[in-house]
């Protein structure tokens, strides 16, 4: 999943410089962008990159289990997030299943070719 939308620079909570911002990222603020996005969400491998202009992204591997009713699933992600002016974009590769063990199974083989995904993903500049 690819995704870029407006960025709201005076909305709550939205930082004053989002390159700073980006730069300075904590695994809070992978939960506050990203991980209100699911029930449970532990983040790992969490680090800075640069686009090909020097321009920073955030890159994670997020793991996480969705409950709707009787329903859980469980899954794995690679993401790359970042802001640029008056937009953010991300990119997500994930695998979900029934339970951990079959995404890791799942995820083992598609993990060199998430891994260039997500680090091929530029968002340009406004």
């Amino acid at each position: 999943m690819v995704s870029a939308s407006l960025y709201n620079r005076s909305g709550p909570g939205s930082p004053a410089d989002p390159r700073k911002f980006i730069e300075d990222w904590s695994m809070n603020d992978w939960k506050w962008m990203i991980g209100r996005s699911y029930s449970t969400a532990e983040f790992s491998n969490d680090k800075l990159a640069r686009f090909p202009d020097g321009y920073p992204v955030r890159l994670a591997d997020l793991d996480f289990t969705v409950i709707d009713k009787d329903t859980r699933l469980h899954g794995h992600s690679r993401f790359a997030f970042s802001v640029r002016g008056a937009r953010y974009g991300y990119v997500n590769c994930s695998v979900m299943g029934e339970s951990a063990g079959q995404v890791a199974q799942m995820w083992a083989p598609l993990a060199d070719k998430a891994e260039r995904v997500v680090n091929s993903f530029v968002l340009d500049s406004p």
